[in-house]
């Protein structure tokens, strides 16, 4: 099978059905990039060229298609504890702070998190690991970890808590040593069951409202970077509604959403809290 890019007429049908799928908007300088990740589809599924797959995809006439079709022109890359400083602040500032209230009678004793956009999980295994730093100041708490993501790829593989070296490039050793267990031939690293145990993955659009409880705390850091304004502004606003009374926003330096957050106040260049 040979098969050339994507022509200007069928980048733009594809890209115009990714943005309504997902929101993201892909710049006219991602023709090569979607033409070769198409192209593993075609071949994988031996469909003969471009027209024909977008017309099975946008027909609905290959089941389970679309989450593959997603999973392959989104992209995923993220390691344990990236950037450093919010993790530094969730452990130093945000679990007293939470603990100092529910002391005080403020606030009942559970914690709900959200990692949104959690690719294959090391965020939210990270805060994981944050909490059962603490685990004996939260006996007796109710406690959510939610990460979610709209490729089930990527949930799937959070779900199974195996990871590449390079995922752990900026865990220290005795982190490494508590919580993973090394693969045979040093072929990456296994969470250990306990914290697969604390964290619960669902498949989620950032564009569809979050039908849970509302959080204490949302991270959601270096995902809009691939939104247009649009649904930014549809994404942002289901992340507020999302958030409790009081509840803390972290999102990444490079997400622009920052004249998008409404009555936020914002606490630092990444943290920004609901008003009671």
């Amino acid at each position: 099978m040979d098969l050339t890019k994507l022509t200007s007429g069928e980048f733009d049908r594809f890209r115009t059905f990714i943005y309504g799928e997902t929101g993201i908007r892909l710049a006219d300088g991602k023709i090569t990039l979607l033409s070769n990740r198409i192209r593993r589809r075609l071949r994988e599924l031996d469909i003969e060229s471009f027209e024909e797959y977008y017309n099975l995809l946008t027909q609905k006439k290959l089941e389970g298609e679309l989450e593959h079709f997603i999973d392959a022109v989104t992209t995923n890359e993220t390691h344990f504890f990236r950037t450093g400083g919010h993790f530094d602040w969730f452990i130093d500032s945000f679990l007293p702070t939470i603990r100092t209230e529910a002391s005080e009678k403020k606030r009942d004793k559970s914690l709900r998190i959200w990692s949104a956009a959690c690719s294959s999980g090391e965020e939210l295994y990270t805060l994981a690991i944050c909490v059962d730093e603490s685990r004996h100041q939260f006996a007796g708490w109710k406690i959510s970890l939610l990460g979610s993501d709209i490729s089930e790829t990527m949930i799937s593989a959070a779900r199974k808590g195996v990871f590449p070296n390079r995922s752990l490039d900026q865990t220290t050793d005795e982190r490494r040593s508590r919580y993973f267990a090394q693969l045979q031939n040093d072929a990456g690293w296994s969470i250990r069951s306990r914290l697969i145990d604390m964290c619960e993955f669902k498949r989620h659009n950032l564009l569809d409202p979050m039908p849970n409880e509302p959080f204490d705390c949302i991270f959601i850091r270096n995902v809009f970077i691939y939104f247009d304004k649009k649904s930014k502004e549809v994404a942002v606003q289901n992340l507020i509604q999302a958030l409790a009374p009081g509840g803390f926003l972290v999102v990444g330096p490079a997400d622009g959403i920052y004249d998008l957050l409404g009555d936020l106040n914002k606490k630092t260049i990444f943290l920004y809290q609901k008003p009671y």
